[in-house]
């Protein structure tokens, strides 16, 4: 019975078997298992036997709110278990709606219950029942369900943690699959234990996976990226950059820099570990800069400068391209610092970039 506890926390699916059984060993002939937000008493999880789909939609839509046995079991203290009988007579079941309108009309009149967990933030609560014509739960009953209540408890935590860490993960995830930028986690020699969605559609030209490990195509390049790689991964921990020149003509940058050392990726793998982040300007220009336009209320021409101040050109090397006096430039970046409240050009650009790293 233990080892049927503990093995719904990694696989939540057998929660339905886990209460059969359990039901078989208390003679009851249903059970649930319901983990609610304790402000909203909404239902997060919910798993049962011996009920039919459509009784479980009527109690959670219509019976929930009117259910006078969860008032009961928030009364109780964690772990321990409590009989309706207890708390119930039959004059209270021949007045009450919740038993005249939803237990009885489907054959139930008779539970046995807990709050087996509680956080602060959820609670799992869980009862077994009877038919109308069944005896109550006994005390020798209630003490076997006490007996497994520490397995439970422990069961609906990691349980309800685990559900919590999916969902973070699933999150985090789909933030990193948005961005147009490749990006990587990789340890000291370049082998990729993380990569999002652009790195593994897309990439970027000249560099490549070879048997788990990033690797640029040109020698010498890839003899400066592990250095990088290296540099980032050792005691002394430093960011660095490697800029890569296109075989068509321009370059991009990827961006490397040590993960923290309270990463949960670092703790597991048990060395240090390197995020990589490119920054391509030809992806860049491929989006459109109006999003900055939108995001920031800047100006077509500031947008343009933008762009070539993201490439890696100085104001004046941009002023030059775009034509137009250096002062000029000086004062759309005067302009962009007070529409962005920013008031560096390092900071502007760490802002810009960010935005611009985010597909459309």
């Amino acid at each position: 019975m233990v080892t049927s506890i503990h093995a719904v926390v990694l696989e939540p699916g057998k929660w339905d078997a886990l209460l059969r059984r359990i039901g078989d060993a208390i003679g009851a002939s249903s059970g649930t298992y319901q983990l609610r937000d304790k402000v909203s008493g909404k239902p997060l999880q919910w798993h049962s036997y011996g009920h039919d789909d459509s009784v479980i939609a009527s109690y959670a839509r219509q019976f929930l709110k009117l259910d006078p046995w969860t008032a009961v079991v928030d009364r109780t203290p964690v772990g321990k278990w409590v009989a309706e009988h207890q708390f119930f007579d039959d004059a209270f079941v021949a007045r009450n709606e919740f038993f005249q309108q939803f237990m009885l009309p489907n054959g139930l009149r008779r539970i046995i219950g807990t709050r087996a967990f509680d956080d602060g933030r959820h609670e799992a609560l869980i009862s077994f029942q009877r038919g109308t014509s069944d005896h109550a739960f006994n005390h020798s009953e209630a003490e076997l369900l006490t007996r497994l209540s520490p397995h439970l408890e422990l069961a609906c935590r990691l349980s309800t943690e685990f559900s919590r860490l999916r969902m973070q993960a699933a999150v985090a995830r789909q933030a990193l699959d948005r961005l147009a930028a490749p990006l990587w986690v990789v340890d000291g020699e370049g082998g990729v234990l993380f990569s999002n969605q652009a790195a593994e559609t897309d990439g970027l030209p000249g560099l490549y996976l070879r048997h788990g490990c990033l690797v640029a195509e040109d020698p010498n390049v890839h003899m400066r990226l592990l250095a990088l790689l290296q540099q980032a991964s050792s005691r002394q921990a430093q960011r660095g950059a490697l800029a890569v020149d296109r075989p068509e003509g321009g370059r991009y940058t990827v961006l490397i820099a040590p993960m923290p050392a309270d990463s949960p990726l670092v703790a597991d793998s048990r060395r240090p570990l390197v995020l990589l982040m490119a920054h391509d300007p030809n992806a860049s220009e491929a989006q459109p800069l109006e999003v900055l336009a939108a995001l920031y209320g800047l100006s077509p021409a500031e947008c343009r400068l933008a762009a070539l101040l993201l490439e890696g050109d100085t104001p004046a090397e941009a002023a030059e391209r775009l034509q137009v006096q250096v002062s000029t430039v000086r004062t759309q970046l005067k302009s962009m610092f007070w529409k962005t409240g920013t008031h560096r050009q390092g900071e502007l650009l760490k802002l810009l970039a960010g935005a611009l790293l985010l597909k459309p």
